[in-house]
């Protein structure tokens, strides 16, 4: 169970670091769509799973009202489709990455892709 803890927390800090590598290059002026898409997708996926996890921990229990984790998980579970759903931000990133735009240490970097 520790190690389940270990993982879910590194995945955490890998969507807080996507939020705010968006955050810096939009105070830095540059155009985040793609960030911000990234940052939503992976982070509403993975309260999902985090949810999820905590839910099969539970066992039966984790459906009851008496327990936080039932609010948990149907609010993590809605969040992928009130927020534009996953598909649109998969959308939204490819369309970046055909392009080719990649921000890197708050410079543009035109990728020719080549087929």
């Amino acid at each position: 169970m520790k190690f389940t803890e270990v993982a879910k927390t590194t995945e955490f800090v890998k969507g807080e670091l996507l939020v705010w590598n968006a955050a810096n290059l939009r105070q830095n002026g540059f155009n985040i769509n793609k960030e911000a898409a990234m940052a939503k997708y992976y982070a509403s996926e993975n309260a999902v799973a985090v949810c999820n996890r905590a839910l099969q921990i539970h066992g039966g229990y984790g459906y009851m009202k008496d327990y936080a984790i039932e609010r948990m998980y149907r609010d993590a579970r809605i969040v992928p489709l009130y927020e534009g759903t996953s598909e649109v931000q998969k959308m939204v990133i490819s369309r970046a990455v055909i392009k080719g735009i990649t921000f890197i240490r708050g410079r543009t970097i035109l990728q020719e892709i080549t087929s």
